[in-house]
């Protein structure tokens, strides 16, 4: 259970770090800004931050149905390899805030509940094949995955403002 808390530790760990940088004072167009036509934005960002962490987490690791997160916020997929973010829809920071918070909520309810860090799940493909993971490999993967677009997040808001200025 050590192992777990560890882990549920860092991801905590890793949102404070890049939430704190990203600051509190995002304005709605920065938050729905897009560098170049259907790139990423920072909502759109947080809102797959979101959805990766429930996917991984709470629908494949727990077994949990499986709840389309970017479909009903943003209205549209991502395309992460062919880089087709949907500009999301005009909400403020503390909505996106609110769909982390209670993403993480269930994620540490539903984790933290696992009683073997050597816990294992599966995943059935489209195809019909199934994939196991280990919790280790899913939480490092969440952790990982977050930390990329966490900073992605940042680096927009410094892009934005600096040509702003």
């Amino acid at each position: 259970m050590k192992e777990i808390q560890n882990w549920l530790t860092q991801l905590d760990q890793a949102t404070h770090e890049w939430l704190g940088e990203l600051g509190e004072d995002l304005t709605d167009p920065e938050l729905m800004w897009q560098a170049f036509p259907n790139g990423h934005s920072i909502g759109a960002l947080l809102v797959h931050i979101a959805e990766v962490e429930a996917y991984w987490l709470h629908h494949i690791a727990c077994g949990e149905p499986y709840q389309d997160r970017e479909g009903e916020v943003l209205k549209g997929e991502i395309d992460q390899f062919g880089i087709r973010w949907p500009t999301p829809p005009t909400y403020p920071l503390h909505f996106y805030k609110a769909l982390l918070a209670t993403t993480r909520e269930k994620t540490k309810r539903l984790i933290g509940a696992l009683e073997s860090p050597n816990h294992t799940a599966t995943r059935v493909r489209r195809d019909g094949t199934a994939q196991e993971f280990t919790l280790s490999w899913l939480m490092t993967h969440v952790i990982v995955h977050e930390a990329y677009h966490g900073g992605q997040a940042v680096l927009l808001v410094l892009m934005q403002r600096k040509a702003n200025e």
